[in-house]
């Protein structure tokens, strides 16, 4: 918990756990930020061609109440196939799903 001192005025209390929460269900789609012929070469490109695995994947993510949660579930993904994460079409994927939580960015 955060206690701040503003002039001679009363401490104010911030609960910095409050001010962060999100639910996936707030946040917009990644099927509206990924847009299908990019996710066919993603599906391509990340997986092997298997389309189910990526949109087993962008499910997952999907379900992602933050940033900090999905960049560890594409982290665990691209570690277990051996995927670089500074691939160009990795990078361009975290890019847009990035983009999910942080859209003025």
């Amino acid at each position: 918990m955060l206690v701040r001192m503003i002039d001679n005025c009363d401490n104010l209390t911030v609960n910095c756990a409050t001010l962060a929460q999100t639910t996936a269900a707030q946040l917009q789609s990644l099927a509206a930020l990924i847009p299908l012929p990019q996710r066919r070469q993603f599906s391509k490109k990340l997986f092997g061609g298997d389309a189910t695995a990526c949109e087993k994947l962008l499910t997952r993510l999907e379900t992602a109440p933050n940033w900090r949660i999905a960049h560890h579930v594409m982290e665990q993904y691209f570690h277990q196939h051996r995927i670089s994460p500074y691939n160009n079409f990795a990078t361009r994927f975290s890019d847009l799903v990035y983009k999910r939580y942080f859209p003025l960015g």
